[in-house]
């Protein structure tokens, strides 16, 4: 067992909206494999600085136990990199939390390996399948095919979610993206929010997604899953 967790910072203050239905523990891992221009932590990819020790861990569980927090999100940056994601996951259950995986279906193999061992799994649908590279940086879309599937398959809940960017998620974009969770059993869709330090230039002067363009893709994408959710509206 490695001397420190995959778990590199955490949010102060206990969550309501990061797992649905639970109060829960927002904790994040360091490093990405994608680079979406509209990234929301960016402070957390390029991977540097240290992790938690299980000892300073497990101090840091305790604290959000005060707290009446019985769920942890495991969130990035990207987990699924982290070596160390496996024993951190089981770490977590050890101590009594439901745990909760974000990932951006990348890594369908690491993916795969630790399925069975959470309890809700979020995957974000970046684009259609062809617009990956041009949006995230990453190529390998069958891995992403991959991951989806797999969710689908295996994960004991999840949801797909989707950050529509106005001007790049169009119709079209929107219906790619409910084909390829088609029959899935929850879709979220949630609002592109501008920030000072975006990746993407550009995007940094991009007003925040309307409320009534979440509703028109809410619309689009319930024609392929099961129930679709505005976040953030």
């Amino acid at each position: 067992m490695s001397s420190f967790s995959a778990i590199h910072a955490f949010q102060q203050h206990a969550s309501l909206v990061d797992y649905p239905g639970r109060l829960s523990a927002l904790m994040f891992t360091r490093g990405c494999n994608f680079r979406c221009g509209f990234c929301h932590n960016v402070d957390l990819l390029a991977g540097d600085g240290k992790n938690y020790t299980w000892e300073e861990l497990a101090e840091i569980c305790q604290r959000f136990k005060r707290q009446w927090v019985k769920a942890v999100v495991i969130s990035g940056g990207e987990p699924t990199i982290q070596a160390g994601l496996p024993e951190t996951i089981d770490f977590f259950r050890r101590q009594g939390f439901a745990v909760k995986l974000d990932t951006n279906g990348g890594r369908p193999e690491v993916l795969e390996a630790v399925i069975d061992r959470v309890d809700y799994v979020a995957m974000d649908i970046k684009c259609a399948l062809d617009s990956y590279e041009s949006l995230t940086g990453f190529g390998d879309y069958e891995k992403v095919r991959q991951s989806v599937r797999l969710i689908m398959d295996r994960a004991r809940d999840y949801e797909f979610r989707t950050t529509v960017i106005e001007t790049f998620h169009t119709d079209q974009e929107l219906h790619d993206c409910g084909k390829l969770a088609a029959g899935a059993k929850r879709y979220i869709v949630q609002p592109f929010v501008p920030h000072d330090d975006l990746l993407d230039a550009a995007l940094r002067l991009q007003p925040r997604t309307r409320p009534s363009r979440l509703q028109e893709a809410a619309v689009i994408l319930r024609a392929y899953v099961r129930e679709v959710l505005v976040r953030g509206a």
